[in-house]
């Protein structure tokens, strides 16, 4: 069977961006082209040992910083294997989701497959020779009784469940396939978590051996990148420096700016990270309280009988632990003219072991209080404790809304993260909310996104800003406008002389772009 780089070098894989090594730009279309550490890590790994009659490894893991092109190599490896290996082979795509699957490395090849005139389905490619290649997720009741010669794993960090240790152990090589193969494409995991992909991590980059034939590849360190494990039966290339000219400080200077510092650790410099991290630096909140005594913000809106916030459209978030937790509301305004998001007022009730909190005569007095004096546009809330009271609220006129903590805290965590960041927050001095800022975690959750989790202490307490995540997302997201009124705006070619004399509107019911200017008249109907 001929080498993958071999194989490579006679047979076009096409993709669809390429880089120009003569003009040292991407070319777009084109075929792939290793680079120099490529061709000799593959060579190494890739080439049927002639003595043993079968690959120098049954396990080889590729692994290097994002944009190294992992996931068009492995593309390519099921390409080569399925033209250059045995018939009849069973060659699988497995990936952390069944999108997943189809959206990388199955992707690519389906575009490969295309160019060279082939037909490519959905989850499925067959080839004239009997073999097929198979995109499958991460679900082993669906593929038991698989013979894969190949099996290809991206991003194996994310298998970290029982269910994903079974799809592990079904797809091992058996040994009565002639050149069995599990190739893996990846980056670094979190500790404690990604525990397939640290045992592999453990035993050869920590406790195996350095590659001779590959020991010149070496980091910036000086320090090596090729192992195996003690028993050579698997292979491990684990890279922490950026090799690929497109991979420019330009690039990573922008994603610095915009991931969390652990995640851009873990997936620009294959790096091992734990999941949680804190959230902010506390002098952020700080930062915000500054800001809000620029606006004259010294306290809540409860005690500011004249501050202009007052008369503001106001979200309210409401997050409840009955017995354990503390329940906490928090309002926000948004303010588009000036670009501020700022904390109008908030309230915690930390429940005892005998004095459980009664949400009728807390949350719901409270809230139904604040709106007497307020403009209460929503108020926010995750249904799992609080469905009775917000039905109650519901009753009484206010508009409440369901904010599931799994589907929409992900967003809204992000969302104030980069309040705090582009310093667009105001807030008055609380030592109750800092509190709850300062021990309050993010828990990364892949591709760059987190979210708000509690530490590994819980006696500290973060329900408020969980609720003041809630709460800025859902009053930026009205755009600072009272969404419940219903607002029509003249035209200076209608005639209203017939109709009765309209109500003039607040400009403040409009959004910003269409607040009148001195010549238009408004009103609601």
């Amino acid at each position: 069977m001929i080498s993958f780089v071999d194989w490579l070098e006679t047979h076009p894989f096409f993709i669809t961006e390429g880089w120009d090594f003569e003009k040292e730009r991407m070319s777009g279309v084109g075929q792939l082209k290793l680079f120099p550490h490529q061709k000799e890590i593959l060579k190494y790994c890739l080439t049927i040992d002639p003595s043993k009659d079968r690959f120098p490894y049954t396990t080889a893991l590729f692994s290097c910083p994002k944009k190294s092109g992992k996931t068009t190599i492995a593309a390519a490896v099921m390409a080569w294997y399925a033209d250059a290996g045995p018939d009849h082979s069973e060659i699988y795509s497995m990936a952390n989701t069944r999108e997943q699957a189809r959206a990388r490395a199955y992707t690519d090849l389906c575009y490969h497959i295309g160019q060279a005139g082939g037909v490519a389905f959905k989850d499925r490619i067959d080839f004239s020779n009997g073999s097929f290649v198979q995109a499958l997720p991460k679900e082993y009741r669906n593929i038991a009784g698989a013979r894969p010669a190949v099996t290809v794993f991206d991003e194996l960090w994310g298998y970290s469940n029982e269910d994903d240790f079974r799809i592990w152990t079904e797809m091992t090589p058996p040994p009565t396939v002639r050149f069995p193969l599990r190739f893996i494409v990846t980056y670094a995991g979190f500790y404690g978590e990604s525990k397939l992909l640290y045992d592999i991590y453990e035993r050869c980059v920590l406790k195996g051996i350095e590659v001779p034939e590959l020991a010149h590849i070496q980091d910036d360190r000086g320090d090596p990148v090729c192992f195996t494990d003690k028993d050579r039966t698997t292979f491990v290339y684990w890279d922490t420096i950026s090799r690929m000219p497109w991979q420019t400080p330009e690039y990573y200077n922008e994603q610095f700016a915009n991931l969390p510092g652990n995640e851009f650790l873990r997936v620009h410099r294959n790096q091992w990270v734990t999941s949680r991290e804190e959230f902010i630096p506390i002098t952020m909140w700080d930062q915000a309280v500054e800001n809000g005594k620029n606006y004259n913000l010294t306290g809540p809106l409860t005690l500011l009988a004249n501050h202009p916030a007052r008369t503001y459209p106001i979200s309210v978030a409401v997050d409840a632990g009955i017995k354990h937790d503390c329940t906490a509301v928090v309002g926000c305004y948004y303010d588009p003219v000036r670009g501020r998001v700022g904390v109008a007022f908030h309230k915690i009730w930390q429940p005892t072991k005998d004095d459980p909190i009664d949400l009728e005569t807390t949350v719901e007095q409270y809230v139904l209080e604040l709106n007497r004096h307020f403009r209460i546009v929503s108020v926010v809330y995750d249904p799992t404790q609080l469905h009775r009271s917000m039905t109650t609220l519901k009753r009484e006129g206010l508009p409440t809304i369901e904010f599931s903590q799994h589907q929409k805290m992900i967003a809204a965590t992000e969302h104030l993260y980069e309040l705090f960041k582009s310093n667009a927050l105001e807030a008055y001095p609380s030592d109750e909310i800092r509190d709850h800022i300062k021990y309050a975690m993010v828990e990364n959750k892949g591709g760059g996104h987190i979210k708000l989790v509690r530490g590994k202490n819980i006696r500290y307490k973060i329900d408020a800003a969980v609720t003041l995540a809630m709460a800025a997302y859902d009053a930026v997201n009205r755009g600072g406008v009272d969404t419940r009124k219903k607002t029509v705006i003249e035209s200076p070619y209608s005639d209203w002389t017939a109709r009765p004399q309209p109500q003039i509107l607040d400009y403040k019911n409009l959004p910003e772009p269409l607040r009148p200017k001195p010549t238009w008249k408004v009103w609601s109907i």
